[in-house]
């Protein structure tokens, strides 16, 4: 691929609290779908959290395990594979190069948002700012919501995270797709 084709990559980060749960399960989710739609080269995804509560681990196993028991459903077959064949996401802390680098960043709840607000308004950088941010749950098919985190819950939680991230990712998806 050359340099200029990936410039024209659009870049799209997800960020939670400790980027174990929520973000890295959109991270997941969105692949699979772009990859299901034949366009994952045509993206650069990333996640990463608001705080250094788990910088360097591995995605919360509840989360692996509700992306494995859902994809199915959400995906194709052969990209169902593909998702199973990349390595586990290693948390990391959101940093200001971020605004730079990607062109979405989605917060996956208010606070999540307010503490993104709150880098950007302290920012050294900000003339070089790219990103539009905003909450993922913004394009919830039947009302805004926050995707709630499930880090304190049991499976179930996991789960109702997994339908919220991947309707939001279904009609984010969409809209890109409709503008182009």
């Amino acid at each position: 691929m050359s340099t200029e084709s990936k410039n024209l990559k659009k870049k799209v980060l997800f960020v939670c609290l400790g980027n174990i749960c929520r973000s890295t399960m959109a991270e997941i989710v969105f692949r699979g779908l772009l990859h299901s739609r034949g366009v994952l080269d045509s993206f650069e995804i990333d996640s990463a959290g608001t705080s250094s509560y788990h910088i360097g681990d591995t995605p919360d196993p509840r989360t692996v395990q509700a992306c494995n028991q859902n994809m199915g459903r959400a995906i194709s077959e052969e990209s169902l594979k593909h998702f199973r064949s990349i390595p586990l996401h290693r948390a990391r802390e959101f940093s200001d190069q971020d605004f730079s680098k990607f062109d979405y960043i989605f917060a996956m709840d208010e606070s999540n948002l307010s503490n993104i607000k709150k880098m950007l308004k302290h920012s050294t950088s900000k003339e070089t700012h790219i990103a539009t941010v905003k909450r993922l749950g913004e394009y919830h098919t039947y009302k805004k919501i926050n995707v709630e985190d499930p880090y304190y819950g049991d499976t179930s939680n996991f789960n109702i995270c997994f339908n919220h991230v991947h309707d939001c990712l279904v009609n984010f998806l969409n809209e890109i797709e409709s503008s182009n």
